[in-house]
């Protein structure tokens, strides 16, 4: 597990680095909020979140990640009063702890905000494509892929079942739900769009003519 700590205390960000190693987590540490990212979040399994920092306020942070990234948030502060563990939760923290704490019971906190969240998703892949459930960006290579809502969902349906044949209807039902103004168009405009923004990755989407679509899992 990958933990993403903000925090300007040094004295605990080595304590909890050095105890959470113990179990395999790996935390890696910012002093600023300046000093993260979208890059940074979106390759986080757990953000531990200190609500006062240098260069800002950890809940307008917290507001800032809300805004793209579903990721687990547990926060970290010294302010242990019921107001700022309201406004933390209320502004979508998972788990909140106050200073001074103990190592075994952060632990064990971060282990029930997992329990609560459930086991953790396999993110789809294929060769170079990832998808990133959090944030609905499909990376190729490297580099984001323009896709709506839609695109993501069926390029996600497709991957998860690569090999399979999925039947246009049961596309049509998962992706856009029960609408009377979609139709077979809708997702033909739709598999031809994604092909072309999939680029040399578009020819993997097989058509079964009349049926519906998969996805070859192939090495070309």
């Amino acid at each position: 597990m990958k933990i993403l700590m903000i925090e300007d205390d040094e004295t605990i960000v080595y304590g909890v680095k050095t105890y959470l190693a113990r179990y395999d987590m790996e935390v890696v540490a910012a002093r600023r909020l300046g000093d993260v990212g979208e890059e940074q979040i979106r390759s986080a399994d757990l953000l531990i979140l200190d609500v006062n920092l240098p260069d800002g306020s950890g809940f307008d942070f917290l507001n800032w990640v809300r805004s793209f990234s579903k990721l687990p948030i547990l926060m970290l502060t010294v302010k242990g009063d019921e107001d700022y563990v309201v406004k933390g939760l209320s502004q979508g923290a998972d788990e909140y702890v106050a200073k001074p704490f103990s190592l075994p019971v952060l632990k064990a906190r971060i282990d029930n905000l997992f329990k609560r969240l459930g086991p953790e998703e396999e993110l789809p892949e294929f060769k170079e494509l990832i998808l990133d459930r959090q944030s609905k960006t499909a990376i190729l290579r490297g580099d984001a892929v323009d896709l709506n809502r839609q695109e993501f969902d069926l390029l996600a349906m497709l991957l998860e079942h690569r090999g399979r044949q999925l039947l246009r209807s049961q596309l049509i039902d998962e992706v856009w739900g029960f609408g009377d103004e979609v139709n077979d168009n809708t997702l033909t405009v739709a598999v031809k769009r994604l092909r072309k923004k999939l680029g040399p990755y578009g020819h993997f989407i097989k058509t079964v003519r009349g049926m519906g679509y998969f996805w070859e899992d192939g090495d070309d």
